[in-house]
């Protein structure tokens, strides 16, 4: 197991400066975080395993008066509902913000112009009953800064406060089963699953969007737990607690010392010693790639081949 110490000393031997007198502590230490980053990005080795819902938080900055994001709840017909709840209906989601009780129909999917719907998404606050509504977002897409928030909340989830970055599998409880969930291509999630903008039911499948969204589709028409096997990104190592031990383990974080050397020497434009450095670095995660998948055996029982 590596701690900061450990990297500080490890990049220390490889530009030889055991005296700090090129490189300080504090410079050292942001190239070992870089390369860190780096080396998760390029392994994957950083996995956890965030247990939620759909549909998912709301973004934080769908809340109102700094209420932390919570999880929406099925809109229910003339039932009293308190100002800063969200309510899941019609594969939308909406907040409380007058207190009230609901109508006998749900918020109205496509819009219209009944209960102040004249143009849909509302901008403002409309009345379902006698409690106000605002629309917050739909139901398909779940963001990775709200798993980001789940972080250490999920009993299967050990450390808090990684970012996301990627998503490899999504699991579907469905009964007493988890169904894996299908992933497609963003072009032909978009052209199999969202044709019909009322599509709605049990999710088949997943596809990842830009830079930190994941759509499923059908749309859920229901509240659905769903286990989300995520990449995530490590949290900075500091100087303050420098024998904290990594999160990234062996052999991954054998990787790191060679990065972060690459990094001193190309930040000082010495980019040939920089070169040397890499290629120990690609050298080193490529072995890790080749051997730590292939020692597993998918079936005893399986053929050869």
């Amino acid at each position: 197991m590596a701690t900061l110490n450990t990297y500080l000393t490890q990049v220390q031997r490889l530009l030889h400066d055991a005296n700090n007198n090129f490189y300080s502590p504090q410079q050292l230490t942001d190239y070992i975080n870089e390369a860190r980053r780096r080396t998760v990005r390029d392994s994957g080795a950083l996995r956890e395993v965030v247990v939620t819902q759909t549909p998912c938080m709301v973004a934080p900055t769908a809340t109102i008066g700094g209420v932390n994001p919570s999880y929406p709840v099925t809109w229910t017909a003339n039932t009293p509902v308190t100002a800063g709840t969200f309510l899941f209906s019609n594969i939308f989601i909406y907040q409380v913000t007058t207190a009230g009780t609901t109508d006998a129909t749900a918020p109205p999917y496509p819009a219209n112009n009944t209960n102040n719907y004249s143009n849909y998404p509302p901008s403002t606050e409309f009345f379902n009953g006698t409690c106000g509504l605002t629309y917050v977002g739909n139901c398909e897409n779940i963001s990775y800064a709200a798993l980001t928030n789940l972080m250490g909340s999920s009993p299967l989830s050990p450390s808090s406060g990684n970012t996301v970055l990627d998503i490899i599998n999504i699991n579907l409880y469905w009964g007493n089963t988890r169904v894996p969930l299908d992933w497609l291509a963003w072009t032909d999630f978009n052209a199999r699953l969202r044709f019909w903008q009322n599509y709605i039911g049990r999710p088949l499948a997943f596809s990842t969007y830009g830079q930190g969204q994941i759509y499923l589709g059908p749309v859920p028409d229901q509240i659905y737990q769903i286990e989300v096997d995520c990449v995530v990104l490590p949290n900075d190592l500091s100087l303050s607690s420098s024998g904290t031990t990594d999160v990234i383990v062996e052999p991954y974080n054998g990787c790191v010392q060679f990065y972060a050397a690459y990094l001193a020497k190309y930040y000082e434009q010495s980019y040939g010693e920089a070169e040397i450095y890499k290629q120990e670095y690609n050298k080193h995660i490529s072995a890790v790639l080749a051997t730590i998948y292939t020692r597993r055996v998918p079936s005893v029982y399986s053929s050869p081949g």
